[in-house]
């Protein structure tokens, strides 16, 4: 009798060698075609099958559209679903997860923007400032006009009663170059693409930084004009407005729109507004918004009993200083909420020159985006077709691949700063809109994705996108990612539709 390493134990060997290959083959399945040497677990073949369905869309198929695609299991990293996961795509404002997932980790969520008041040396006798004072920012996006009234009240209560210069309005703590170049000068007016300077006010709680709000007040009757204010008050010093707007009959449609000419503060109001109709805003940006806020000051010292013999202008605060007073912003972390929320385009920007200028520069777009681009080295994304040329995703020569955007997911959700990031994301189909649904309150409602999903989406003309997370009816958790550039019918449902399949889905389906 032979032992254990007899004859019959080593014919064995072929038939167990054949068993453990059959057992792999049935764990991994080719890749679809195109998509590399992508291993699968067979445990998703029936997922796949119901994304692959759901990608059957003539809205994604048409040879009009550019869609690319990444699901993979949240935790295990594993590919569940990929299409055209390494073609650089135009993202929109997904690509603000990039600017916020950078500034946690290169600002932190504790980082706040200091505005600053400086005299050239302390106050004098009988409380007078000799010559200029200086009103420094560093690029707060949040800075509002009561937080100028709290300055103000601040030099008032250290005596403070005279300034014999003028308010000088610094904003060199970035450059001048305020309009993105890659932005088309035709958004030059609208609110999403407001100057971005190193001092600029909101004039609202969802901080529109660089822009104010005009609101047009219907006559008593159709042969009164409307009556036109803004937001702040102390920006009438600063814009001009131009009244073409007229008051239509009682329940006609309101038609108010605002425009600025390029490179001028002259704002022209057209269009109506019903009589007895609830007065109707509208938001325009303005030209040279650190003007604005050094008016604004000079206005604010002026009520609050400080005389001010000069004007406000631009300039620069010299090396020798003396600090009257300080307003600090809201966190970062605080910041994230309506930045991303929102998807406030002057909140990227701010950040993105901030951590520009880490290098010592005036902040810039070009150190700003390089910060961006050396983040995603720094943590082992591959950065092949990748491009920033802004923050906010705003201007169309951005370039991200979906498996850049799932890389980023993905290490974002193992970050310290994890819980900060995931808070901020707008959240399918839930109210308010301020502060939790966001952009995606009114998208997935009543399904399984409502509450669930936390996304960040982006939208321009023939741009769609979708990425995040979302929990399984197992709580398998997936990162997604969808993106089209397309010409015709929008893809934009089928983003909806591959939410909703992953959080309906359970790994015994199918």
């Amino acid at each position: 009798m032979r032992g254990p390493h007899g004859p019959r134990s080593q014919a064995r060997w072929p038939f167990l060698l054949a068993v453990v290959m059959l057992a792999v083959a049935a764990v991994l399945s080719s890749a679809p075609p195109g998509s590399g040497a992508t291993v699968y677990d067979t445990r998703d073949a029936a997922l796949r099958r119901e994304i692959t369905k759901v990608f059957a869309d003539p809205r994604v198929t048409a040879s009009t559209a550019r869609v690319g695609a990444v699901v993979r299991d949240a935790s295990t990293r594993t590919s569940i679903y990929l299409r055209g996961a390494d073609t650089p795509l135009a993202p929109a404002s997904t690509q603000k997860t990039f600017t916020a997932a950078a500034a946690l980790s290169r600002l932190g969520s504790g980082y706040r923007w200091p505005t600053d008041v400086y005299a050239a040396a302390p106050v004098g006798a009988g409380g007078v400032v000799s010559g200029r004072l200086y009103l420094r920012g560093s690029g707060d996006p949040t800075l509002r006009e009561q937080d100028l009234t709290s300055l103000a009240s601040a030099l008032k209560s250290k005596g403070v009663k005279r300034i014999t210069g003028d308010v000088v309005a610094d904003a060199s703590a970035f450059d001048e170059v305020r309009y993105n170049p890659y932005w088309s000068s035709s958004y030059a007016s609208s609110y999403y693409a407001a100057q971005v300077s190193a001092l600029t006010l909101s004039p609202n709680t969802d901080y529109d930084a660089g822009t104010i709000i005009v609101t047009a007040t219907p006559g008593a009757s159709t042969t009164a004009v409307p009556r036109l204010t803004v937001t702040p008050a102390s920006a009438a010093s600063h814009v001009r407005l131009v009244n073409r707007s007229r008051t239509s009959a009682a329940g006609t449609a309101t038609t108010i729109a605002v425009s600025r000419a390029a490179g001028t503060n002259t704002i022209t109001v057209s269009g109506q507004v019903p009589v007895r109709h609830i007065a109707t805003r509208r938001w325009v940006t303005v030209n040279d918004p650190a003007l604005l806020a050094g008016r604004a000051l000079r206005t604010r010292l002026v009520a609050a009993g400080i005389r001010v013999d000069g004007t406000a202008v631009r300039g620069t605060t010299p090396r020798a200083r003396t600090l009257l007073a300080r307003h600090s912003s809201m966190t970062l972390g605080q910041l994230l909420v309506p930045f991303l929320k929102l998807s406030n385009n002057s909140h990227a920007e701010a950040i993105t020159k901030t951590l520009g200028a880490r290098t010592g520069r005036p902040g810039s777009w070009a150190d700003g985006t390089a910060a961006l681009r050396a983040y995603a080295v720094s943590i082992g994304i591959p950065v092949t077709g990748l491009r920033f040329v802004d923050g906010s995703g705003l201007a169309r020569a951005n370039r991200l691949t979906p498996n850049q955007l799932a890389l980023l997911l993905d290490k974002a959700q193992r970050a310290p700063w994890w819980a900060t990031f995931r808070a901020a994301l707008p959240i399918a189909g839930v109210d308010p809109v301020r502060w939790q649904g966001g952009t995606l309150s009114s998208r997935m409602r009543g399904t399984a994705a409502a509450g669930n999903l936390r996304a960040k989406n982006g939208s321009l003309t023939g741009v769609t996108s979708l990425a995040g997370y979302v929990s399984g009816a197992d709580g398998r958790r997936y990162v997604f990612v969808m993106m089209s550039n397309f010409r015709g019918a929008s893809p934009r449902p089928v983003e909806d539709r591959l939410g909703v399949l992953l959080a309906r889905w359970r790994m015994t389906d199918g």
